[in-house]
């Protein structure tokens, strides 16, 4: 009986160290056997045999770690864990950093409760957008111009790429005048386009061109010798016109004492032109030589 007993007793004894064995590894059961990494997920402190673990889709946490990276709320079955480049999210808290804005200058996170600035499909914290040029930060109350994938301040781009007004070299934003034809290169300010003589503007907007600038009626015949020598007016259409280079209208082409046109035969002395009755006159009187010249006539 005794043997009975003492073999009971034992026995009693073995299953009590078995089932408190149990218990203890049911306690530090929650890793599971087949994950060898024996660190947290989170903060990557190896486990203690103390540590209260928790293991969801085979990889282990401490129980104080395993919560929302931002707003630290412990994880539960109400509340379900996203993971995001290896950290964890509530819900909310997910869509939040996943949507979130980084900085295209300082590649840093911009706060949900900073309005970003957006250009070129980039986001930016406000001031950051810097001039490609200057490299100075742009206003955003000013705003800026994009040319070519480029972000420039308005004061670079409008010295970079556009056009220059040929009267005062500043650049042209706005309404712009230009010759229609293509014969006058370049664009004038509304206000500067006028002639390059005297640079009165062209209330019909007819002007002439003159070496691609451009110039009021008077003074292109002026540069064009096309003023008329008797009467100073401009000459378009028939002219008659001597070896000297002079022009005339054709009804201005006449002798210089009794003023008649001449269509033919003239004779020229001391650069005074005579038809053939007074400088026959004037060589009874002083005897002199003149030559005697045909008429050309031409078109303007």
């Amino acid at each position: 009986m005794s043997n009975n007993g003492g073999g009971g007793g034992a026995l009693d004894n073995l299953m009590a160290d078995l089932m408190n064995s149990m218990n203890d590894d049911l306690h530090l059961g929650t890793m599971p056997t087949n994950i060898n990494n024996n660190s947290c997920g989170v903060c990557g402190e190896e486990f203690d045999y103390r540590d209260d673990v928790k293991t969801v889709d085979n990889k282990c946490y401490h129980k104080a770690c395993f919560t929302c990276r931002l707003c630290c709320q412990p994880f539960d079955q109400r509340r379900t864990h996203y993971e995001h480049e290896g950290k964890l999210y509530c819900e909310r808290d997910y869509h939040v950093v996943k949507n979130r804005m980084t900085c295209a200058t300082c590649e840093k996170v911009i706060p949900p409760h900073i309005p970003p600035i957006k250009a070129l499909g980039k986001f930016y914290h406000p001031g950051h957008i810097k001039c490609y040029h200057c490299y100075d930060p742009i206003d955003e109350r000013t705003g800026w111009k994009e040319y070519q994938g480029r972000l420039y301040c308005r004061s670079d781009f409008k010295s970079l790429f556009l056009p220059k007004c040929r009267a005062c070299n500043r650049p042209v934003e706005k309404e712009a005048v230009s010759a229609m034809d293509g014969k006058l290169k370049g664009k004038w300010h509304l206000e500067c386009f006028g002639c390059h003589t005297c640079h009165r503007p062209f209330p019909d907007n007819t002007f002439y061109v003159f070496e691609d600038s451009p110039y009021c009626k008077r003074h292109y015949h002026q540069l064009n010798n096309s003023l008329c020598r008797t009467c100073d007016e401009p000459i378009e259409g028939p002219c008659a016109q001597t070896i000297e280079g002079w022009r005339f209208h054709p009804s201005c082409f006449g002798c210089s004492v009794c003023h008649y046109p001449i269509t033919d035969i003239y004779y020229m002395f001391e650069r005074r032109i005579y038809c053939e009755t007074h400088i026959r006159q004037l060589q009874m009187q002083r005897n002199v030589r003149a030559e005697k010249r045909k008429t050309q006539f031409g078109r303007i």
